[in-house]
């Protein structure tokens, strides 16, 4: 439930979170959080474009998920194999 306040005749919606944790959690997960960023970004570039081009089709919703999903294993893996690589010199 979102509260309104009338402060001088302008409508304000008041949100409430705690800073600190959402600050921590993009501390704590910085790939994840870029990826996940990424996504949503790809996500709402596609839904723009495609409510102003008028062909707008959820394939493509489809496709942006899984190269997304494609780039963070393929990061997840790389930076396993360099980490072992660096080991074994």
């Amino acid at each position: 439930m979102v509260f309104v306040e009338q402060t001088g005749g302008m409508e304000m919606l008041s949100i409430h979170f705690n800073k600190q944790v959402f600050i921590n959690s993009l501390k704590t997960n910085t790939k994840l959080v870029i990826y996940l960023s990424t996504t949503l970004a790809l996500l709402m570039t596609l839904l723009i474009h495609g409510l102003i081009q008028g062909n707008l089709k959820p394939e493509f919703f489809a496709y942006a998920l899984v190269v997304s999903a494609a780039f963070y294993v393929w990061d997840v893996v790389d930076h396993k194999s360099r980490k072992l690589a660096k080991i074994t010199e």
